[in-house]
């Protein structure tokens, strides 16, 4: 088994193994926090908000235990495709002493990394996306980490029952809202990091017990009690007191000339608009999903992007939204700000007079 026997002083040593980074205290204890569970043979959900460095915690924790303890893995962290670059460029910067499999590509090119890992085994860790189950099933691994753990919030998902079978001695799971799931779905995270706890046969009897959680103050310190062991939630206004208080900016967009026909067809049915293929009739069965591709881009339906396809101005001009968020990058570019980062969401009103949108 990987155990670790943590003191106050050992973590002292940490910033040893790291490269171009400082933690900050509250890193330090986040780290220190995950190698005592590790060292209960316990798993552990780091919830801390976005922003607080949950990505350098969790290499911490992977440098700690390799350059410390001598363990050599095998490690396993998955990402969604979205952010695999950069973990890639975090733990390339952060952890060069670690031998690093970045698992992608196309199916030629992921076959000949299995060939390779095979092969040699010559490799610490191994970053990958959700879909590696022919991958990760050969190895027993000593740490598993899974970046927006949220996906696993239902047990009877194909991502939570396949990760279920991995052999694997400490699980940790990364999420910035693991309070806003519910109770069911809290469960579910709950049951994946530490089953012989919380049995997967129980999450009714769990969200009866604390239904009541937000009026009855007693139980919600009880279920406090409860997670504390398992889970780790900060606030960057309790504990990064010099980063300024998030402010928040509501922007409503328009929609470009084919978004608004391609909604009042999805309002319509009029399946002509998008085509006679069978399959566009049967997309267009689901009219908020339809409707909320439509507000997106109108692109994200087949045979609506005109050929051939290339890059260019037009991706950004036909759509709403896109053409907002270009003009909001542009802006903060040319304010000096280095690294924007922007949330979108979709928002649209149901009416019966399509014609007016």
């Amino acid at each position: 088994m990987c155990c670790v026997t943590i003191t106050s002083s050992s973590l002292s040593f940490l910033p040893s193994f790291l490269s171009g980074i400082q933690l900050r205290k509250y890193q330090l204890d986040g780290v220190k926090w995950m190698t005592q569970c590790l060292e209960q043979q316990q798993g552990c959900i780091l919830g801390d908000e976005m922003g607080l460095g949950k990505t350098c915690q969790t290499i911490s924790l992977l440098l700690y235990i390799f350059g410390a303890h001598r363990v050599k893995g095998p490690f396993l962290i998955l990402s969604p495709l979205s952010v695999l670059e950069t973990w890639c460029k975090e733990l390339s910067s952060l952890s060069p002493s670690l031998k690093l499999i970045c698992y992608k590509g196309d199916k030629r090119k992921r076959v000949e990394i299995q060939r390779e890992v095979l092969k040699t085994s010559d490799f610490h860790l191994i970053l990958t996306t959700y879909e590696v189950f022919a991958l990760s099933c050969r190895w027993q691994w000593k740490i598993l980490v899974v970046d927006e753990a949220h996906r696993l919030k239902n047990q009877k998902s194909m991502l939570h029952q396949t990760l279920t079978q991995f052999s694997v001695e400490f699980r940790v799971l990364l999420t910035g809202t693991p309070i806003q799931n519910n109770l069911q779905e809290l469960y579910s995270l709950l049951t994946f990091i530490q089953p012989n706890v919380f049995n997967a046969q129980q999450a009714e009897d769990f969200s009866s017990a604390y239904c009541g959680v937000q009026k009855d103050q007693a139980l919600a310190a009880e279920l406090q009690s409860l997670l504390e062991p398992f889970l780790l939630r900060r606030m960057k206004w309790e504990v990064a007191l010099d980063v300024p208080r998030k402010q928040e900016l509501v922007v409503y967009h328009g929609m470009s000339s084919l978004q608004k026909k391609l909604y009042k067809a999805v309002l319509m049915k009029d399946v002509e608009a998008f085509g006679s293929e069978q399959k566009n009739r049967t997309r267009l069965l689901n009219i908020l999903m339809n409707l909320r591709k439509c507000v997106n881009h109108p692109y994200l339906f087949p045979g609506v992007e005109p050929e051939p396809f290339e890059m260019g101005e037009h991706l950004v001009e036909a759509s709403g939204k896109l053409g907002l968020l270009d003009t909001l990058l542009s802006f903060l570019h040319n304010g000096s700000v280095q690294r924007p980062l922007l949330f979108s969401c979709v928002m649209f009103v149901l009416t019966d007079r399509p014609e007016r949108i």
